[in-house]
């Protein structure tokens, strides 16, 4: 294969190889797998003419960071260079497998690629399991072709650039960042908080965010202002008041419905925020 890569330009450096490994071009759109090689701790600018979206396979070396203007941020394994937008990086040392993508802009609408500051500060770490998949099957396409791989490739490939747009619009909407998190990211923390039932684990709600356990409580804090604990603690209470002042049901359901393990838990814990028992606080909703 081809060591050149049709998809970007690759950064000048003597300490880097990229090996070409396999290769699908479609009309508007080359895609390629490559393996990288880094030696040593360095950094670059990753630019192209044509938009570049990148899924690392396997782990990316060191504690890879970059960004197109101003403080840089940690990379995510997908990430996404709209044409034109120089990336600034830096990497450590290591091997990486990637499946990369450069494509036109006509893959987007005409207005995708004037992209907001907030959507290019999402495009450092495309959290999209719809995107993600695709890009492993297009992979698995070009490693090992099969009956109709051009036909299918493509149809895989529509798929992703639609989602990628759906993505980066979203995140345009979102409103950008409050701290280390954007605003669509707390709202949907809360949202899962505030289900039914027992709270969500740390670890799924900092999966949910693409971050380690210790990183989301570090950037959850950022955002809020608050520790996890006392938002959740906070969101069960209020949940609690507005059960309690709209319905009729048992003190015990109450509880079960804003994550408490017992009603004698949640009427301790309502208590300590109130000063009143769960009973004595609807009574006092009836005077």
């Amino acid at each position: 294969m081809d060591a050149v890569s049709q998809v970007y330009d690759l950064p000048v450096t003597p300490a880097m190889d990229c090996t070409v490994k396999g290769r699908i071009a479609l009309p508007g759109v080359v895609m390629e797998l490559h393996h990288y090689r880094f030696r040593g701790v360095q950094g670059g600018v990753f630019s192209s003419p044509r938009s570049f979206l990148d899924l690392a396979l396997s782990p990316r070396p060191g504690q890879p960071c970059g960004g197109y203007h101003g403080p840089t941020s940690a990379l995510g394994d997908i990430i996404f260079i709209p044409a034109g937008n120089p990336l600034h990086t830096a990497w450590g040392e290591g091997e990486q497998m990637s499946i990369c993508c450069g494509f036109d802009g006509t893959a987007f609408d005409g207005d995708a690629l004037h992209l907001s500051d907030d959507a290019l500060q999402a495009s450092l770490n495309v959290r999209s399991p719809v995107v993600r998949d695709a890009l492993r099957r297009i992979a698995g396409e070009i490693a090992e072709p099969g009956f109709c791989s051009e036909m299918l490739t493509q149809a895989i490939w529509m798929q992703a650039s639609i989602d990628l747009q759906r993505y980066l619009r979203q995140s345009a909407e979102d409103g950008g960042t409050q701290g280390g998190l954007s605003r669509g990211q707390i709202r949907r923390i809360a949202d899962r908080i505030e289900q039914p039932g027992k709270a969500p684990a740390v670890a799924e709600l900092a999966a949910e965010c693409g971050l380690s356990t210790r990183h989301f409580f570090r950037q959850f804090r950022a955002a809020t202002g608050q520790t996890l604990t006392r938002y959740v603690t906070d969101r069960k209470i209020e949940r609690a008041r507005q059960l309690l002042r709209q319905d009729s049901a048992a003190i015990k359901v109450v509880a079960w419905e804003c994550g408490f393990d017992s009603a004698a838990a949640f009427s301790a814990a309502f208590r300590k925020a109130t000063g009143l028992t769960p009973r004595q606080f609807r009574e006092s909703m009836l005077h």
